[in-house]
């Protein structure tokens, strides 16, 4: 008989083989765990974040086109020739009410309507007595409150139409 010997591996050989892919396959996945809690975590910070931006665009570009500003019972509503828009907030989110129908999930902390420096009674006689020109409210983004500022400038044309003794 002719004994010749095979080239292979010993069990030790392949026993460490294993092991060192086992630490490194392990390294690997909790890296990869660790990356993806993260990015999951950017991606919801960046999501509200979005959302206060869109919020906020939103608000100014119908602060600045409105030519009326009111307060409603739960919120405002801003009216011009063409279209009329009706925020509501509520506590966990704001809705925005016009040609489409938006939602805002945010936490609104405090709200304030002003006119001329003076806050809106919730009881007032007629359309002039809701007039604002000032909003001013918190929200509550991770757990920080950022103060958002809101105000319209009334043409003097608008002004004298709420007052028709005005310009005597």
């Amino acid at each position: 008989m002719y004994n010749k010997k095979v080239p292979g591996f010993t069990i030790m050989e392949v026993t460490i083989a294993m092991l060192l892919s086992a630490i490194v396959i392990g390294l690997t996945y909790t890296v990869f765990s660790l990356v993806t809690r993260s990015y999951q975590s950017y991606q919801a910070r960046h999501r509200e974040m979005a959302t206060v931006l869109s919020l906020d665009g939103l608000l100014r570009r119908d602060f600045d086109r409105a030519e009326l500003v009111l307060k409603d019972t739960d919120g405002i509503v801003l009216s011009n020739k063409n279209h009329l828009i009706k925020y509501r907030f509520y506590p966990d989110y704001i809705l925005r009410k016009g040609i489409a129908i938006d939602t805002f999930q945010l936490k609104t902390d405090s709200i304030a309507m002003t006119f001329e420096g003076k806050a809106i009674a919730d009881s007032g006689t007629g359309a002039e007595d809701y007039r604002i020109d000032e909003l001013d409210m918190q929200l509550t983004l991770q757990k920080e409150k950022i103060p958002y500022y809101y105000h319209k400038i009334y043409s003097s044309a608008n002004l004298i139409k709420r007052k028709t003794n005005a310009g005597n």
